[in-house]
């Protein structure tokens, strides 16, 4: 009976130190870390858009493609818009002829073309999106943290990023930027509800962060990444 007393003094004891230690481990991490797989690859984009309608003619990107920022990448004949709208192309002053003859597209900013959505003889309306070039020179990581957590982070702090596409590696960033405004404030449909009822929910607010290899790693924009904030250093 003494022997089985000792031997239940000393699980309880071990599991009394294991799990001292689970909480201390916990406890550190908590007081220490902001963790968070609410991360990914982002870069700066940009829509290709006609600023009127018509019917593209010539379009010089695909997928994948470098643009320079203010390169020719398609044109528009307006000709057919005009006419079916009942105007006579050969009736206007040379200047508006111009303009509904012939219409220049061109590339907004310095990118790769991330999605190009649109054929030679497909016609398109004022403001349509045509295609996404996104700056891939310039990549950072787009981390999201909840309201209640956002005043631990400061613009500076050491981030460890762990990227699902390069397995087993990580990589060391600092936060560059802390959003000024939750994600929702940008949606398009209003959180309010017409019927009255409300659901709170816990707002996220964005960072950037940025680390030096970033650029020359292959990755694209999208890519899931875990980021482990250092709160204290």
């Amino acid at each position: 009976m003494k022997k089985q007393k000792i031997i239940i003094s000393v699980a309880l004891t071990v599991l009394l130190i294991i799990g001292g230690g689970i909480a201390s481990y916990y406890w550190y991490e908590m007081s220490h870390y902001l963790t968070t797989d609410d991360a990914r690859i982002s870069a700066y984009t940009a829509n290709v858009s006609p600023i009127i309608s018509g019917k593209i003619t010539s379009w010089n990107i695909s997928e994948g493609d470098y643009a320079e920022a203010g390169t020719t990448i398609g044109w528009l004949d307006t000709n057919a818009m005009a006419t079916s709208a009942g105007i006579n192309p050969s009736a206007l002053n040379p200047v508006g002829s111009i303009m509904v003859s012939k219409a220049e597209i061109t590339a907004p900013i310095s990118g790769q073309v991330l999605k190009s959505s649109v054929r030679v003889g497909q016609l398109v309306g004022t403001g349509q999106p045509l295609a996404v070039i996104a700056d891939t020179k310039d990549l950072f990581v787009d981390v999201n943290i909840d309201e209640t957590e956002i005043k631990k982070v400061k613009v500076g702090q050491l981030v460890d990023l762990k990227i699902d596409a390069l397995p087993g590696k990580t990589f060391q960033g600092r936060v560059d930027e802390i959003g000024k405004a939750t994600l929702s404030t940008f949606n398009i449909l209003p959180m309010q509800s017409a019927n009255g009822n409300f659901t709170k929910v816990t707002q996220r607010i964005p960072l950037k962060v940025r680390f030096p290899e970033i650029n020359q790693l292959g990755l694209l924009p999208g890519m899931s990444v875990t980021a482990k904030i250092h709160l204290a250093e």
